[in-house]
This record gives structure tokens, C-alpha cells and sequence, in this order.
């Protein structure tokens, strides 16, 4: 057993791993449509999609359910073809998630910023999955 890193701090045990799949969905969906001068190319593009980064400690852990969300929709999408090594990439896709709201209200930001092989951003999408105060807490 390996113990958390963040075992001193707070987890927000109101969030469930799954949302980050939701969050996730939304932030890929926004990237490929907004992103279509990058991809329509033949062949397509090769991308690399980095380690996602847990930028709040109070997060539960699941950034898992996030990547394979990522992965199988661009993927799925034949926009680009998603490689295993940094350096056979002709873009890299960096994910970090933080908690953007507060204990009564947690809010988790994603935030995906797509870079080329020389390191220059070319955009970014940031989306926002709110806990809603309505009976059945669901996320939105």
C-alpha cells in the first residue's frame, strides 16, 4: 500500500472520480471543435498526451477516468493519432484539474492546453463541473 501524498489534507469526499470523466468529455469535445485547422491534415497529426496533474490536494484521486475518457474520444475520433512517446508527437496535450470552488460547493476545473513539439500553446479550454445544492447533488 502506498500511503497519499495529501494524507495530512482534506479530501473532499463529495466528489466522486467520475466526474472528472464528465469534465473531461466536455473539455475534449470544445478541443476538437475548436481545433479542426490543426487536425485536418493527412496523415494526421501525432499526439502525446502528458501526465494529468492533480493540482489541488483536496481532489479525490480518479484523474484515471479522466484520461481513458480523453484517450478513447480523441481516439475515437481519428483527428489524431495518439502516441506513446514524447518525442514521436507532433503535439502534446497537458491536463491539469483543480478544485475551483469551495467545501459547500466544489467545483472542478479541467483545463487542457494543446502544444506543439517546440513547446509553443496553440490553445487552451478550460471546463467547469459544478456540484449543484438541488436534491439529487448530480454535477453540471
Amino acid at each position: 500500500v502506498i500511503e497519499s501524498p495529501y494524507a495530512d489534507e482534506q479530501v473532499n469526499d463529495m466528489m466522486t472520480p467520475d466526474v472528472y470523466a464528465l469534465a473531461a468529455t466536455r473539455s475534449v469535445n470544445r478541443m476538437l471543435d475548436q481545433s479542426a485547422e490543426v487536425y485536418e491534415k493527412t496523415p494526421a497529426p501525432k499526439i502525446y498526451i502528458t501526465e494529468f496533474k492533480k493540482m489541488s490536494k483536496t481532489l479525490p484521486d480518479g484523474l484515471y477516468y479522466a484520461k481513458d475518457a480523453t484517450r478513447q474520444i480523441i481516439e475515437g475520433s481519428r483527428t489524431y493519432t495518439v502516441v506513446n512517446n514524447l518525442n514521436d508527437a507532433d503535439y502534446y496535450l497537458e491536463v491539469l484539474v483543480e478544485n475551483a470552488g469551495n467545501d459547500e460547493t466544489p467545483v472542478i476545473a479541467y483545463r487542457m492546453i494543446l502544444f506543439d513539439k517546440d513547446n509553443v500553446k496553440i490553445n487552451e479550454w478550460v471546463e467547469t463541473v459544478r456540484r449543484l445544492k438541488n436534491d439529487d447533488r448530480s454535477w453540471w
